[in-house]
Order: C-alpha cells, then structure tokens, then sequence
C-alpha cells in the first residue's frame, strides 16, 4: 500500500536550532483588521509540535482578525495601573462627593499605588493580588474596601479595551480580618446614661453642652449639627431645619455641602432643647460671639467634623479626674466614670430611645427624623409622615424627659 505523502503546510514550518533542537514556527495570515483595514498576521516560534501548531492555529482563526488585532493594540499600549487610575478618578470626580474623592485619593496615596502603581495593568498576576488581600485582611478590617479600590481600576481598564482579564477572578477574599474588629454594638447610651452624660457636659462647657443636647434631641449627623445656623433654629414653630453638613473637597479641606443623601427636613424641638437654645443665644450674645454658626470656631468660622472627637475625648477625661477627686474624698461612696461612645454614638442614642419609648413611634417616624433614605422608602418617607405623626415624635422626645 502506497503511503500518501504530507501535503506541504506553508503555514506551519520546522526548524532546527544550532544546539539541535527542533521547533516548529506558525506563520498566519488572519485577514484585514476592521477598523484600520491593515492586513492582520501573526507568526509564533518555538513550538513544540506540528500538532501543537495547529491547535494554535485554529484558536487563532476562531477568535479573528478583529480581536487578534485588538489584543495586539493592548499590548502595544501598556498602560501602568497609575496611567489607568489618572484616567478613572478624573472621572469619577464628575460623579462623587468632595470627601469621597478625598478618601479614594488617601487609599491610592497609601495602598494602591505603593504595590501597583508602577505595574502595567495587561500584566497583573492573581497570585500578586492575592498576596495583596491576604496582607491588608491581617492589618485592616476595612481590607476589603481598600481591596475594591484596584478592582474597580482594573474593570474600567477592562471597559476601556486597555486589558482583557480580571485577575480578581481567580483570587479568594479572606472572609474576615485578622484584626479584630471594634465593637459598636453598645454605641450608645441608655436614658439615665444620656442625662449624666449631659450634666458632666453641662458642667464641662457650655458650647459643647449645647451641641452634644443636639445631637442627641435631633438625632442627627455630627458634621449637620456643626453646619446649624441660627437661621435654622425656628423658635416660634420649634423645629430645626437639617439643610447641609461639614464635609471635605477633593484636596481635604473643610467645606459645606449638602447632607447626606440629599434629605431635607425639619426636626421638632422638645420643650428642654427649645430652652437650652434659648439660653445658649443669650450666652453669646454676652460674650459678643454674633456668628452665623451655632458651634463656630474662635474666628467665627464652622468647626470640622473630627472637632467632636477632641471636644468628647477631654469631656471624658474631665469626667474621670472628677470622679477621681469624689474617689479620693468619698472612699464608701465611689462614682463611675462615664461609659464611652462615640459622638456619632448620641445619634444612635435617639433611635434607640425613641423606639425604647414605646409611644407609637415607627421605624419610618424614625428614619424621618435621623434623614435616612433609600431607594424604596424615599418618597414613603415625604409623604406618609403626617403632621399628626410630627407631632407624636415632638411628644416623643418630649416624653424622654433629657
């Protein structure tokens, strides 16, 4: 029987090496790129088999002139991570709050561009990135967010065609940090809590009585009672208007802007906050502090959100000694110092008392007054809330008796 010879593939080739070794070369014409009409070819030394050749050959040929020629233009970009994240952040920036383009710039500054920065974005290995997610889950609880950071660089490169795969695909998250996360499942204060808590304050300064009594009557966000003014407080209706919060622009620096979410409303004032404001007006009146803001810096300008912290840090600490000084005179009748939260912990203190009252309040009459929205309660929430229902919150708070 006669054996046919191989029909001679112009395509596939082999050769031989100096050293001896034979390898087979491909040489592939694909067709004409649809976007520039060049003609696409691609040739590949170095395999090991004609079988191989081939095998190649026909992956090349499914995918086509188009996309062989759009991977080959990716590659000819080489984008780093940081070319890539100059590119999303600008616009991102179009789309986000000043403070949030802030924090993403801090976690670029400090996490992302130190491991990645300098790496091209086609070349990121899952094993790096997994490196990486198992490094920030031993030292941080917010690894994930931090994480998410690159991630979302590597999808808008995706998006853009500057790369083709996601290594986050082939990486595992760590399902929890290595550090321990703090509790804050106790951040806030029961009612006979509260009431000491705003006597020490009453005691410690007047200013910082009267902000932390707001914040803890109101319910809201630290950085809105710091952008109260005057013009907000309406004595004849007793209600506060919650327009706009001390925020962050791109660079970090202190502004206004308007509160979260974008909810507008007006809180009713209890009876004892209606006075406390009365009498805090009357006191920098007399001192001649005639500023637009409730709680202003020395210059007459708005404090900044992290302000609080320092002013509840030196409240404690002004408690302890006290108590420290009643210890020393009083061994058989011993005072605690107060137990610690956080200043945004007074604004959980009001939900939970409000619900702890057992007046009739609801989650939404709740919501109503912390400014809370989403997506499917937002105009439950402007229009469900009565003026009847108002009411029953102002007797609410009223009925807390602090």
């Amino acid at each position: 029987m006669k054996i046919m010879a191989r029909k001679k593939d112009k395509e596939i080739t082999e050769y031989k090496l100096k050293n001896g070794e034979k390898y087979f070369r491909l040489k592939l014409y694909l067709g004409i790129n649809p976007e520039t009409g060049k003609r696409v070819q691609r040739t590949i030394s170095k395999i090991s088999s004609r079988k191989e050749a081939e095998e190649i050959r026909k992956q090349l040929k499914a995918k086509g002139a188009g996309a062989i020629a759009e991977k080959d233009k990716i590659k000819q970009q080489k984008r780093t991570v940081t070319d890539v994240y100059n590119v999303w952040i600008e616009n991102l920036a179009l789309d986000v709050r000043g403070s949030t383009l802030h924090r993403l710039k801090d976690t670029w500054r400090t996490q992302t561009e130190p491991e990645f920065g300098n790496a091209y974005i086609d070349n990121i290995s899952a094993d790096h990135v997994q490196r990486y997610v198992n490094d920030l889950a031993s030292k941080y609880t917010t690894y994930r967010s931090i994480a998410n950071q690159l991630h979302r660089i590597i999808k808008y490169a995706i998006f853009r065609k500057w790369c083709d795969k996601d290594p986050f695909d082939w990486v595992l998250m760590p399902k929890k940090s290595a550090k321990k996360k703090r509790d804050t499942s106790h951040n806030f204060y029961e009612l006979d809590e509260l009431k000491h808590f705003l006597e020490v304050a009453k005691d410690y300064s007047p200013m910082k009585y009267t902000y932390f009594l707001t914040v803890a009557s109101l319910g809201c966000r630290r950085g809105e009672a710091l952008a109260l003014k005057w013009s907000d407080i309406d004595f004849t209706h007793k209600g506060v208007s919650i327009e706009r919060t001390v925020s962050k622009d791109k660079d970090g620096h202190k502004i206004i802007d308007d509160v979260k979410n974008g909810v507008h409303h007006v809180v009713p004032m209890s009876d004892n906050l209606y006075t406390i404001l009365k009498e805090y007006k009357e006191y920098c009146d007399s001192k001649g502090n005639n500023f637009e803001w409730l709680f202003p810096t020395h210059d007459g300008s708005f404090n900044w959100s992290q302000q609080t912290d320092i002013w509840i840090k030196y409240l404690y600490k002004f408690d302890r000694k006290r108590c420290e000084a009643w210890n020393k005179d009083h061994p058989n009748d011993l005072k605690k110092p107060l137990r610690r939260i956080t200043p945004h912990g007074l604004r959980h203190t009001l939900a939970t008392l409000l619900y702890d009252g057992k007046d009739g309040i609801t989650p939404k009459d709740v919501q109503y007054v912390l400014g809370h929205k989403t997506s499917k309660t937002a105009m439950e929430i402007y229009t469900h809330v009565t003026k009847k229902q108002k009411k029953d919150i102002k007797s609410s708070i009223n009925n807390l008796n602090f």
